[in-house]
């Protein structure tokens, strides 16, 4: 069976998270901005970029090297056009940005960027720990010496204590459900979201994530050959805590 990821991110994936918009992009990336200081001129990696819309964030803010890289074609055609010129044609990306097709286990790169960024959870998707892990060690490859990756994602402790099972939203033409359960001795979220259209209309989804705690994401970053690995409970830097909403993490690889 076609894993979960590879049917999932496609443009309905990016009606069910119009909510996550531009405005949301802006205030994420001043945020990372502020807590990371990534430079301006070194080559920047979002990895899992979707449709872009942190892309287009950094390239307004003037960084110079960009790469966009996703599984999904159909949600880099989008980033390509969002990211196009004003005649919105999308093979006229600026030249200082560049979308590339590939799985994250996979970053064809080394020793090439100065910062990752892994945002919105895009991380924990595969079934085993050994693939898990692979994806930071691409990363830790594809860094600089010196480099530097921020990794956003869910907080374990607070997705257990806090799991909603079922909600439901209404909007014009369309009702969309969510169901969330706990699967593997808490070891993973898994949610089917059911879209049904005012015509009768059913399409469902699903999302498969694994659940690491702090501590495991840390030991799996060191695993990788990462240093000076931190925590926080925001991309605002706030302290990290069992009841923060998120866990960021940012880690190093050694000079040299």
């Amino acid at each position: 069976m076609t894993p979960w990821y590879e049917r999932s991110f496609g443009r309905e994936y990016l009606e069910l998270y119009a909510h996550r918009d531009a405005a949301e992009a802006r205030a994420d990336i001043k945020a990372i901005v502020r807590l990371l200081s990534p430079p301006k001129g070194e080559p920047l990696l979002d990895l899992c970029c979707g449709a872009g819309r942190h892309l287009c964030v950094l390239r307004d803010l003037g960084f110079g090297q960009l790469v966009g890289l996703d599984l999904s074609e159909e949600l880099l055609h989008v980033a390509a056009g969002n990211l196009a010129n004003a005649d919105g044609n999308p093979e006229q990306i600026p030249n200082h940005v560049q979308l590339v097709r590939s799985d994250m286990r996979a970053i064809p790169y080394a020793n090439y960027f100065a910062t990752i960024l892994s945002l919105f959870t895009s991380f924990g998707y595969f079934e085993t720990d050994e693939e898990n892990q692979s994806v930071f060690l691409a990363v830790h490859r594809a860094l600089r010496p010196g480099g530097r990756v921020l990794v956003d994602y869910l907080n374990r402790d607070y997705v257990i204590a806090h799991l909603v099972e079922r909600d439901e939203k209404v909007f014009p033409g369309r009702h969309i459900q969510n169901v969330r359960c706990l699967i593997g001795d808490r070891r993973r979220v898994e949610k089917t979201i059911t879209v049904t259209t005012s015509t009768g209309g059913k399409r469902q989804f699903h999302e498969s994530v694994r659940l690491y705690s702090e501590a495991e994401m840390v030991a799996m970053l060191r695993v990788a050959g990462f240093i000076d690995i931190h925590c926080y409970g925001s991309l605002d830097g706030q302290a990290y805590d069992p009841e923060s909403k998120r866990l960021i993490l940012v880690a190093r690889k050694k000079d040299h």
